[in-house]
């Protein structure tokens, strides 16, 4: 369907931008990875990395993908379950679940998190992919599909060594901003330590990122001799949330808290426009709105150079909040485009 254009305008946005004197981010700090990325977590803006498309072994950051995907598709995770006996006395990290142990799908989200327990993890998947680990795993390769991590492999739910079996940087930072989206892996994620009532034990997180860095706030260590020691970090401060992802890195928290207090000192993110924010006028004279807010990772001499243009068309679709489309609306970083979103009007 063609629609005409009745305008295209450039809007002097009204976002408590600065005047002042603007000066470049600091170079990032060296780190020893042999592969790393720093995004946004709001955004999804890449501010840093190295040979981040690599496909390397990930060990049991692949149990970020597994916890999110058990949230996802178990819908009472206060619910008891009967520990199959294939799930026990797998080898690596363990929480000694015991066959026909009565346990709560909570206590092995928490479980799996913060112990790392491989034998958590496979009870999680045998649950959720409905008592076959194979399911389970078709389920990972897909949801990763269909968050962006296209150079992923998943073999299983814990992370122990497979050729199958591998991500990359890149890709564990899409699935880590995925999962932290999620008010419960999010709590799990940053709790320093959890009563496992259902187990009658207490979890300590092996992530010293929440014990140890001020911001910290998840995400998941892993360690296999294949793999070397990779972290998949993240940290908040002052409504800013950045994913640090490094493997293969023996320096793995001393690295990702460098990272951390280099992006928090360089690095801001803005809000560049809000839900509901006027836009502009059809060629009727009616007034359209922003349909979603943006927020955008700027350094400070970044900030003067965002730009908003808006196309104005004739009203198309009604979208799912009930309002009525009227063309589209494009952010840029200097010449780079960085977001697109839509202008709506009201439905009356």
């Amino acid at each position: 369907m063609i629609i005409k254009s009745f305008k295209i305008f450039t809007l002097t946005l009204f976002i408590l931008f600065f005047v002042g004197q603007y000066s470049k981010a600091e170079a990032m700090p060296e780190v020893f990875a042999q592969s790393y990325i720093v995004i946004d977590s709001d955004s999804g803006r890449i501010i840093g990395s190295r040979n981040p498309n690599e496909k390397l072994p990930i060990a049991s950051t692949t149990k970020i993908l597994t916890t999110i995907l058990a949230i996802e598709n178990i819908k009472n995770i206060e619910k008891k379950i009967e520990v199959p006996a294939k799930c026990t006395g797998i080898e690596g990290s363990s929480i000694y679940l015991r066959p026909k142990q009565i346990v709560s799908i909570k206590d092995l989200l928490y479980g799996t998190m913060l112990r790392s327990g491989n034998d958590a993890a496979a009870t999680l998947a045998a649950f959720a992919g409905r008592n076959s680990e194979d399911g389970f795993v078709d389920m990972m390769n897909k949801r990763a599909v269909e968050l962006g991590a296209f150079n992923s492999s998943f073999a299983n739910p814990h992370g122990l060594n497979d050729e199958n079996h591998y991500s990359t940087a890149y890709d564990l930072a899409l699935i880590s901003r995925h999962a932290m989206k999620n008010d419960i892996f999010k709590t799990i994620s940053s709790a320093e330590q959890y009563k496992a009532e259902s187990m009658n034990t207490v979890f300590y997180n092996k992530n010293k990122v929440v014990h140890q860095y001020e911001y910290g706030n998840g995400v998941k260590i892993g360690y296999t001799k294949a793999a070397g020691r990779c972290l998949v970090a993240s940290a908040e401060k002052e409504g800013t949330e950045i994913i640090v992802v490094v493997l293969n890195d023996g320096n793995w928290f001393d690295d990702s808290y460098k990272i951390f207090d280099w992006a928090f000192e360089n690095y801001k993110s803005y809000q560049i426009v809000e839900q509901g924010q006027f836009a502009g006028r059809t060629s009727d004279g009616n007034p359209v709105f922003i349909s979603e807010s943006f927020s955008y990772l700027l350094t400070e001499d970044e900030k003067d150079k965002v730009r908003f243009e808006t196309n104005i068309t004739a009203p198309m679709i009604l979208n799912k909040d009930n309002k009525v489309i009227c063309g589209e609306y494009n952010i840029y970083l200097g010449d780079e485009l960085i977001h697109t979103g839509s202008l709506v009007a009201e439905n009356n």
